[in-house]
């Protein structure tokens, strides 16, 4: 297959009004490669340049340093309607004031508006559509305010018999899920994906989280993909957020491996096929290896109430519950340094690695190594037990830099982080949903057969 070639773009769209799930931003973000919509390029701005919702006259906005928004004598179309856009220094109240409505009706529309929406969150570039009304006299009434403060929702005010009623309401959203194929060049990825047609936003996201279990420049060959990421659509067939993704896979090494972009709740995560968060994967490549198989800490490193003696003094290492004979491994290569009974340590190791960090293990009930011997990372060097001052059988365990002790906690290799309980379930979901939208990958002399289109 030619490098950037042979798309296949399949589309599988519904349109329902979009409620997004308790954790998930919705502010949108451009990039100069994305088309998205005026509506949304203000939330961009920083959040500094927001608006004031005092109501205010014209003098009061020269006062603040208002700065002019372009309005024409008579603003309104033959519909009634007038976008504004707000710039810096702008109040919601005074820009539509110098509209020329009747300052009590401004006063009610944004008193009734303050009900469900702080105006004061209002960013610079925002877009306000408001819609008035001249009678045979020539008198101007305010009939309406729109606000679109994100993607999903709309706030609108209308005029009624006794003042104004403000309301919240769900904006139909078309969701598309396209899936793009071809090659990624080792020697440049994000640019072959951009040749491909590929969004940068969704490119560097797809990179970023493959990155995290597979090393595409490492390949000799080109590494064929398939992608799934979705698009967001108004009414009008605008956009109206960046695409995200949602899927990823890539065919290296022989294998095809595949991660998913997780969204629920707090957790917005790359996770692979089995629930593994890749992100946790980082962690469990550490300097230091564990010292005993299970990783399960009774005591943390720092300050606590001895149990023994009951004095309240420094922990300096954590203690790792092991039942007697259970096999301690060096945590990286060194020398030996210390293999004797050390005081209320019991049984004691201590091993000098690279020079400038040491590592302790204690309460040991047999030393297998000596003083000066140089030992490999994962060797047995004793057997954990309850020598010395202890209430039962652990591993105490302590790292030293420069001679001063560290939380072990930030050197040990940790478990990785798996999805459980409702999280995997909902992942679960997800997965055969994406699934259902993917072409796949199949290994026919290294090139990518699609099965179907949707």
């Amino acid at each position: 297959m030619a490098l950037a070639s042979a798309i296949a773009i399949t589309e599988y769209a519904t349109y329902t009004p979009v409620i997004l799930p308790d954790g998930i931003e919705d502010d949108v973000s451009t990039d100069e490669n994305s088309s998205v919509s005026d509506e949304t390029e203000a939330d961009d701005v920083d959040v500094n340049d927001k608006v004031d919702d005092v109501v205010g006259t014209d003098e009061n906005a020269q006062e603040q340093g208002v700065a002019e928004t372009s309005i024409q004598t008579d603003p309104f179309s033959p519909s009634g309607e007038k976008e504004i856009v707000l710039n810096s220094g702008d109040t919601f109240a005074t820009v539509i004031g110098k509209l020329g409505f009747d300052k009590t009706d401004v006063y009610l529309a944004s008193k009734s508006l303050s009900k469900i929406f702080n105006v004061k969150t209002l960013k610079v570039g925002q877009k306000l559509i408001v819609k008035g009304k001249r009678d045979s006299s020539g008198e101007l009434t305010l009939t309406g305010i729109e606000i679109r403060p994100n993607y999903h929702e709309k706030i609108v005010v209308s005029k009624n018999e006794t003042g104004y009623n403000a309301e919240r309401l769900d904006v139909p959203v078309k969701k598309v899920i396209r899936s793009i194929s071809g090659s990624i060049s080792p020697k440049s990825p994000l640019y072959s994906l951009k040749k491909c047609g590929m969004k940068a936003n969704v490119a560097t996201d797809a990179l970023r989280g493959l990155s995290q279990i597979v090393n595409i420049r490492s390949s000799k060959t080109p590494v064929d993909f398939e992608f799934l990421y979705q698009e967001y659509y108004d009414n009008d067939g605008r956009v109206v957020r960046r695409p995200e993704l949602l899927y990823a896979s890539v065919f290296i090494g022989g294998k095809i491996r595949r991660i998913y972009k997780f969204t629920y709740g707090d957790l917005s995560e790359f996770v692979d096929n089995n629930g593994t968060v890749l992100s946790s994967l980082s962690k469990t490549k550490s300097m230091l290896d564990k010292p005993v198989g299970l990783m399960k800490v009774t005591s943390k490193f720092g300050v606590r109430r001895h149990p023994i003696t009951g004095q309240i003094r420094a922990h300096n290492g954590i203690d790792i519950s092991a039942p007697v004979g259970t096999p301690v491994r060096a945590t990286a290569d060194g020398i030996v340094t210390k293999a004797m009974y050390y005081s209320g340590y019991g049984r004691y190791v201590l091993i000098s690695h690279y020079g400038k960090i040491e590592t302790a293990y204690a309460h040991l009930s047999r030393i297998v190594v000596r003083r000066g011997q140089y030992v490999k990372k994962g060797q047995i060097i004793a057997y954990s037990g309850n020598s010395g001052q202890t209430t039962a059988a652990h591993v105490h365990y302590e790292v030293h830099m420069q001679g001063k002790p560290i939380n072990p906690l930030k050197f040990v290799a940790q478990e990785p982080q798996r999805l459980t309980g409702d999280r995997l379930y909902k992942f679960n979901q997800f997965k055969r949903r994406i699934n259902l939208q993917v072409v796949g990958l199949t290994v026919n002399k290294h090139k990518v057969v699609k099965s179907h289109r949707y």
